[in-house]
């Protein structure tokens, strides 16, 4: 029994570290090292072995495919609840059902993407953790605080012109917004990431005295959260005398092991371990080892067949596909059963977990061109963001018999295009020093 505890502990192990530790050493095809599953597709040699990265191009392509997809999202909202009425397969309805549950990994990618980005950029300046904690915050708050109480102001505004009831009960449901992203639908994200920047340099402190603790930790995070805080853990918690906390979405215990992920992935240039030794002498049981060599060998055919990099992708892909097609047949089985949408239908429900998980592997698989002009977009991404929900609702208004998915296409084409031009309006400008044009950057969180 106690053999058995062990080598069901040691899977488990081997598990995070496949997933989570991302500065691997290739060897050979065998899980008794595991190291060489085909989570990590883009290598690049270095004097430890084989360490895996994503260019700053291609992140920039995921910022904008995940933009798109955020937007498809909020533009596809009514066609979820008239599926989930009418059950009409043969429907744009059923298209825009689609685009919504392909969309859904978009929040959590963001969450990856800004971690990643952080850790790989940062260059560990000298000073302390206090020092380096008030010069980050000082840098990076201020992207994410200035646009969401400028938007935040016009959403509550807005509300205000038809509000009827008191001054003082309005400042008092106004406080409470603000503090939970509230004030439109989208602005949770800001508090999210605001949230997040809070916790970054504590946490990239702690990945940097302890990579292989905090990977460990990075995985029983996540597995908490689709455990104990999503909806559908209740039994879980009534067995446990405990009730669902009902935080709300924009609290960063939901988004911190999307988060702690992209930390570790993003720091794997600066952690030199070799995750062998972590493996030597680890008890198994016969009967188990003999099981984890047949599934090392069927994998193992799988990762020679797909050698040089192509094949590796189509298998990234085919498991993402594979992941979709599970969370869409969760929103189907769910909208049957009379369900209603806003009760499931969200980031935290576990099948768009594993959907997230398995995009960004997916992502890990992909060559990293050296420059795109798609990737050119990705600095409009924020505002793009920030705006589209005002231009949504006008869509919504000025063409009300619009399908939503091509509601979705004309959003997304006049969005970039508006933040583009605006874009290149306060750059000149700001040739001429303009004070406007530093405001107009500031509240739009123009890059």
């Amino acid at each position: 029994m106690r053999d058995g505890t062990r080598w069901l502990v040691n899977r488990y192990y081997r598990f995070i570290y496949l997933f989570f530790d991302s500065k691997l050493t290739i060897s050979k095809l065998n899980f008794t090292k595991p190291t060489s599953l085909i989570l990590y597709g883009h290598a690049k040699e270095s004097r430890r072995g084989v360490r895996f990265d994503m260019t700053r191009t291609l992140t920039d392509v995921a910022k904008v495919v995940a933009a798109i997809a955020v937007v498809g999202i909020h533009a596809t909202s009514a066609s979820e609840h008239r599926f989930a009425a009418l059950h009409d397969y043969l429907s744009l309805d059923f298209l825009s059902v689609l685009v919504n549950q392909w969309a859904r990994f978009s929040v959590p990618l963001f969450i990856y993407l800004s971690a990643y980005g952080l850790t790989k950029s940062d260059k560990g300046a000298g000073g302390g953790l206090c020092n380096n904690y008030a010069l980050f915050l000082k840098k990076r708050l201020p992207t994410i605080l200035v646009p969401y109480l400028f938007f935040s102001g016009v959403a509550l505004a807005m509300e205000f012109h038809s509000y009827t009831g008191s001054i003082a009960n309005f400042a008092q449901k106004s406080l409470h917004k603000l503090l939970i992203g509230s004030a439109d639908y989208h602005l949770y994200f800001l508090v999210i990431l605001a949230q997040c920047y809070l916790l970054f340099p504590l946490l990239l402190w702690i990945f940097r005295r302890t990579p292989r603790a905090f990977a460990v930790l990075t995985g029983f995070c996540l597995m908490l959260v689709l455990a104990l805080l999503y909806r559908g853990g209740e039994n879980l918690l009534a067995h446990l005398g405990l009730h669902h906390p009902d935080w709300p979405a924009a609290f960063v215990v939901y988004w911190l092991p999307y988060f702690m992920m992209g930390v570790v992935h993003g720091g794997e240039a600066s952690v030199g371990t070799n995750n062998d030794q972590l493996w030597k002498n680890t008890a198994t049981s016969p009967a188990g080892r003999k099981l984890w060599n047949s599934i090392a060998e069927a994998f193992g055919w799988l990762w020679k067949s797909s050698a040089g990099g192509r094949g590796r992708t189509i298998v990234g892909a085919a498991i993402a596909l594979f992941a979709l097609a599970f969370v869409l047949k969760d929103y189907i089985d769910a909208s049957y059963q009379g369900i209603p949408v806003d009760y499931y239908n969200h980031f935290s429900r576990p099948s768009v977990a594993l959907y997230t998980l398995c995009v960004i592997i997916f992502l890990r698989t992909l060559p990293s061109p050296r420059e795109s002009r798609f990737a050119a977009l990705a600095p409009l991404t924020f505002s793009v963001y920030l705006i589209h929900p005002q231009l949504l609702r006008l869509t919504t208004n000025y063409f009300s018999g619009l399908p939503t998915f091509f509601g979705w296409i004309f959003v997304i084409v006049i969005t970039f295009l508006l933040v583009y031009l605006v874009t290149q309006l306060t750059n000149r400008l700001a040739l001429h020093q303009s004070k406007l044009a530093l405001g107009i950057v500031r509240c739009l969180g123009l890059r």
